[in-house]
């Protein structure tokens, strides 16, 4: 399963603390579709349910990848700080990876996203009993962190925990790197903010205002108006499409314009 849905697999490692399987969730989906699609036809056509089934099924896979990407954002901003605090416990431990995993996520430093990740990473590659375990954890960890640093920090964790290999110069090179990738990104990150603030914050005011409006400017009773929105068919896929373009727009804007921190 794993090795068919790849993307999906790491997706559901990464975003659920318990492990989830991509068969299980596609189940859950195809049991949401069809819950969704039954209650539509009793409103709509049934081109319109099918289509509000498919925005209604869409949605928690695009949740789980806006807080995928937020999460990479997030920890690709405390890289730097991480992979400091990882290099130095390293060198205090005797160069014993796990040991300096296990400092690090012990320590004050003020990195919580790469904190979870590198302890989800210790406990598997602690339990993986061969090389092939060992580098399926490190992947899924490159994975989550999204970033070329993370991808060689993974490689790094691989070949110490798997092989015993000396990594002090490979940790090493990876802080400096973010350190001069971290003063490009402040830059970017002043340009990218506003369109993030529009989407999250103007949509749903704007919802509430026209609610408001129907309330107190054309006297819609809220009994008239409740009904109108999610009893009737056209009510219904108004809201429901407001509901899903809002995730949709917010997606794109966390792929394309959120920062991260990389090189």
């Amino acid at each position: 399963q794993a090795d068919s849905n790849p993307y999906l697999h790491n997706l559901l490692r990464t975003v659920f603390k318990k492990e989830v399987k991509p068969a299980v969730f596609l189940a859950a989906l195809l049991m949401l579709f069809l819950i969704s699609f039954a209650a539509g036809m009793r409103l709509f056509s049934a081109a319109a349910a099918f289509l509000a089934a498919l925005m209604v099924t869409a949605l928690p896979l695009m949740l789980a990848s806006a807080k995928l990407e937020g999460d990479r954002t997030r920890s690709s901003r405390e890289g730097a700080g991480f992979v400091s605090e990882l290099y130095r416990q390293y060198r205090i431990n005797n160069k014993n990876i796990y040991a300096a995993m296990e400092k690090t996520a012990e320590s004050g430093g003020d990195f919580p996203i790469c904190k979870k990740y590198s302890s989800r990473l210790l406990m598997r590659i602690r339990s993986s009993g061969s090389e092939d375990k060992i580098k399926e954890s490190t992947d899924q960890f490159a994975f989550a962190l999204g970033t070329v640093w993370g991808h060689m920090l993974a490689v790094c964790i691989n070949l110490a925990a798997a092989r015993g290999t000396d990594v002090s110069e490979g940790l090493a090179d990876i802080v400096a790197q973010l350190g001069k990738a971290k003063e490009r990104a402040e830059e970017r990150k002043r340009l990218n903010s506003e369109a993030a603030r529009m989407t999250v914050f103007l949509i749903p005011l704007l919802y509430v205002g026209t609610m408001l409006i129907s309330l107190f400017y054309l006297d819609v009773p809220v009994g008239k108006l409740l009904i109108n929105q999610f009893t009737t068919p056209e009510g219904l896929i108004f809201f429901l499409f407001i509901a899903f373009m809002l995730a949709l727009n917010m997606l794109i804007i966390r792929l394309v314009t959120n920062v991260r921190i990389d090189y």
